[in-house]
């Protein structure tokens, strides 16, 4: 993050623009994720290879080396890859079993595993008030479960569980990106969650892509993944942490409204699902701006990068 005092404005907004259109990319992919037709595995296992590619072909156009990795930092990164696979399987699971709207708004869990899991990866001691701000999205989320029809409860749970995954993640990426850099890093998790993916896809039935597939998923794998990995990378190097923290907050927003408007879900979806909604996203709102004040109010100016 940048001190907002040595900031240029023009590049400051790029970077702005740049985030947002992201996420909206991230928002995006649900979407995606209901049009294609094979199932959640191997979709997931189509888009990190491709994703992975992609990345690679980045990789030798810049004329980037491959890290060498410790022993125990090629743990991490694996790990790190099958993390961001299992949270993808899951989290489509969760779309195909009931609807992208549901399958994003779950995400919005996140932050409740995320704050408990903090001390585990930080070695920090358990934040009481953290968890309590994250506890605040319990009300809209028994709202958005009773404004459901009880078919959709498995998807529920296996979209929450994909939240925890994404959350842990988070925490082990955390440390990596400041010893990798993104792209290779990126590369690598995205191999790495293809051979975890690729065995139970075979035994479960592997299936192609089809014709009518193709197209999507390759809008799905580049630009949808592997691009906004780099484009998200150098945004956020340009923006404040309250800026940038805003906009990912948003991606629920757009997830629910492209879902309303591209696969007409609003029939399916009641008013007290969308009023619970309403109040997960103001929750995780509230949650990250009070977090960066806390971390803005008790960071000093020599700490932070310009």
């Amino acid at each position: 993050m940048i001190n907002a005092r040595h900031a240029d404005p023009a590049q400051t907004t790029r970077a702005l623009m740049l985030l947002h259109f992201c996420v909206l990319l991230w928002g995006f992919t649900a979407i995606l994720g209901k049009w294609i037709s094979i199932s959640a595995l191997n979709l997931v296992l189509w888009r990190v290879l491709l994703a992975g590619l992609c990345l690679t072909f980045v990789m030798y156009w810049r004329r980037m080396p491959w890290p060498k990795l410790s022993p125990a930092l090629a743990v991490q990164v694996f790990l790190s890859g099958a993390l961001i696979g299992l949270h993808w399987v899951t989290f489509y699971a969760s779309v195909k079993w009931a609807n992208a709207s549901i399958g994003v708004l779950c995400m919005c869990c996140a932050p409740i595993f995320s704050a408990l899991l903090t001390p585990l990866f930080e070695r920090k001691k358990l934040r009481w008030h953290d968890v309590a701000l994250a506890l605040g999205v319990l009300p809209g989320m028994l709202a958005v479960v009773g404004g459901v029809d009880a078919s959709f409860h498995a998807a529920i749970a296996i979209g929450v569980l994909s939240a925890a995954l994404v959350a842990a993640f988070g925490l082990l990426n955390k440390s990596l990106v400041a010893k990798l850099d993104v792209v290779p890093l990126s590369a690598m998790q995205m191999f790495a969650s293809a051979l975890l993916l690729v065995i139970p896809a075979w035994l479960l039935g592997m299936q192609w892509p089809t014709q009518r597939d193709w197209p999507v998923l390759l809008i799905f794998a580049v630009f949808c993944t592997a691009m906004p990995f780099v484009w998200a990378a150098w945004a956020l190097r340009h923006l404040s942490a309250f800026s940038a923290q805003f906009a990912i907050n948003l991606e629920p927003v757009y997830g629910i409204a492209l879902a309303a408007w591209l696969l007409g879900e609003t029939k399916d979806l009641s008013l007290q699902f969308y009023l619970g909604a309403a109040a997960i996203i103001a929750a995780v709102a509230l949650q990250g701006y009070l977090q960066v004040r806390q971390t803005m109010a008790s960071s000093t100016p020599a700490s932070r990068a310009d």
